[in-house]
């Protein structure tokens, strides 16, 4: 059985209880990324921009997922190790691919902005989620984003609203925790309105030593004069893969920096699309790797 042919049997015997354990705006492009996920598969290194990876190789181990969405048991404040010196943050953690709401950071964030679990919100305000998620992310042209559409259960969101400065910096930390081999799907979806600023910094973990694949888009919308840091830092172990594929899209004026850290790690592939709709948007793409080994 090749890699594709496992994950299209598992959706077909279990997607009404992926989409149970969802909401229905994440559940609404769920059968045409499958589609299209049975059309176009994994990318081959026959594609000029995954000359250098195999990505199919990775998905061919069996790994666990928790879709019947089960609790983890993990108290991340226990365990979080992504202490960045003299930096004041509001604290968000995802355990898996499951926002963590037990407790909350205590430090209030502006009036309207929401900074929260993706299917919560997608369920208390669908038209605002509607009017974004999977916009950017387009999953015809790409089989991981395809994938991860079809399996995406929940995620983040960050939404500020117009002309709203988000003055402390937030961080999400990702934990990735599991007794077996396990794969996880992760989503974020971003945006800033008109005017609106922001700093996020996203930090990825792994608190056990089993494989761990992770699969991960992230949409950025940036509004017209928006100003907005996205700041990622991974800092897990040689048994961990991760193909994250960053989506951004901006609007005149709009200023945004993209910096990605890997400081250890096993495979690691970042695909970052960009782009400026309007004139005098500017984009700062900055990235670090400390590698050794392979």
């Amino acid at each position: 059985m090749n890699a594709e042919q496992q994950y299209i049997e598992l959706f077909s015997q279990t997607e009404a209880m992926i989409c149970k354990h969802s909401a229905e705006v994440l559940n609404a492009p769920r059968a045409a990324a499958f589609a299209d996920f049975e059309r176009i598969g994994f990318p081959t290194r026959k594609m000029e921009k995954y000359k250098y990876t195999d990505v199919s190789k990775y998905f061919e181990p069996d790994f666990g997922l928790n879709l019947n969405r089960l609790a983890i048991p993990v108290n991340p404040y226990e365990v979080f190790k992504c202490d960045v010196p003299n930096m004041s943050t509001a604290l968000y953690f995802v355990v898996n691919d499951a926002f963590y709401d037990k407790a909350l950071p205590k430090s209030r964030l502006p009036e309207g902005v929401i900074f929260g679990s993706l299917k919560e919100v997608a369920r208390q305000h669908p038209e605002l989620v509607k009017k974004y998620y999977g916009k950017l992310a387009d999953t015809s042209k790409d089989g991981v984003t395809a994938f991860n559409t079809t399996f995406a259960q929940d995620g983040v969101i960050f939404y500020v609203p117009k002309n709203v400065v988000v003055e402390k910096p937030i961080q999400l930390v990702n934990i990735l925790r599991a007794d077996v081999n396990f794969m996880v799907n992760r989503r974020v979806l971003i945006i800033l309105e008109d005017g609106a600023q922001a700093r996020l910094l996203i930090c990825d973990h792994a608190m056990d030593n089993v494989n761990f694949l992770a699969t991960q888009v992230i949409e950025v919308f940036a509004g017209e004069n928006t100003v907005f840091d996205l700041y990622e830092l991974e800092e897990t172990h040689t048994s961990t893969v991760r193909i994250s594929n960053l989506y951004v899209k901006q609007e005149a004026n709009s200023n945004v920096l993209l910096n990605g850290m890997t400081l250890h790690n096993g495979t690691t592939r970042n695909t970052t699309e960009v782009l400026l709709a309007g004139e005098g948007a500017e984009i700062n793409l900055c990235g670090m790797a400390i590698a050794d080994k392979n």
